[in-house]
């Protein structure tokens, strides 16, 4: 199912949430250790830094132009370039201990960013914010030990969302219309032996990929939530995937130094690197933020 053809000479403290701008082709990855962005080309396989203010946690493109960012305590409005417009603020506001994290855009046009509990991984203070498309915010799950990946089945009536710390992935019925999440149930247990699971994206056959922090690879879960495959990753962290290419086979997996001993590091030098697959199956054109 999966070929590894080779990684790039890109290096990130915390790679994280790469996504695909469906009208360039162009991926966008942000180091959440750095003030930077880089904007990578699949098909000449080189990158571009771009300088931004502050550390991003992840991204989405508007439909109107620009971008919406996440940084761990704020949520920007921004240009094409990266450069901030406007802060929507913070939803943390007052709460010193939450930070914001990953996010997804939804099949509402709405943004759904998670957030946690960063002087305690395990509380289940974490909760999901919605950016509304009038650019209000509010919050619509909580209970969670660090929520981190996300995706949207392509029949809009599914959400599935990573409990980093709870070691698991939940579905959620989803009403498009009124917003509304139901049926919180079980997808998926990852054993501890297996890491964290971390990012999470979706493919045009409904398969799942989970990257595993600090365990060395990713699954592929069918919709029914058994694992389809397990993919070896060389080295201990990887974080996020996207789907890319001119067909759209292409797994361009992110990966981090952030955690790793000197004796880890020395031992896996590539970690941080960012690495390309071959797969045989589709990634999904990524959803813009109606915002």
């Amino acid at each position: 199912m999966v070929k590894k053809i080779g990684k790039t000479r890109l290096q990130y403290f915390c790679g994280e949430a790469p996504i695909v701008n469906p009208e360039t082709g162009l991926i966008y990855i942000v180091d959440t250790g750095n003030s930077v962005c880089t904007e990578f080309n699949p098909d000449t396989r080189e990158g571009r830094e771009i300088s931004i203010d502050g550390n991003f946690q992840c991204l989405a493109v508007r439909k109107s132009g620009g971008w919406l960012a996440v940084t761990e305590d704020e949520i920007l409005i921004c240009s094409d370039d990266l450069k901030t417009e406007k802060s929507l603020g913070n939803p943390l506001s007052g709460s010193e201990n939450m930070l914001l994290g990953d996010g997804t855009v939804g099949p509402d046009g709405c943004f759904y960013v998670g957030a946690y509990n960063c002087d305690d991984l395990y509380s289940k203070d974490g909760c999901i914010f919605r950016v509304n498309k009038d650019l209000s915010i509010e919050k619509v799950l909580d209970n969670l030990a660090l929520p981190n990946g996300m995706a949207f089945s392509s029949d809009n009536k599914k959400f599935y969302l990573t409990e980093m710390f709870g070691n698991c992935i939940w579905s959620f019925d989803f009403d498009r219309n009124s917003g509304a999440f139901s049926k919180r149930t079980k997808f998926a247990d990852v054993p501890e032996q297996k890491g964290f699971p971390d990012g999470l994206i979706i493919d045009a056959e409904e398969g799942l990929w989970s990257a595993h922090w600090a365990g060395f690879c990713i699954t592929r879960y069918n919709k029914d939530g058994a694992v389809d495959a397990v993919i070896d990753i060389p080295v201990p962290t990887p974080t996020c995937m996207a789907f890319g290419g001119k067909n759209m086979t292409e797994l361009f997996v992110t990966t981090a130094r952030k955690g790793l001993s000197e004796k880890e590091l020395a031992d896996h030098p590539d970690s941080g690197d960012l690495f390309i697959f071959e797969t045989d199956v589709k990634g999904r054109t990524e959803l813009l933020f109606e915002g």
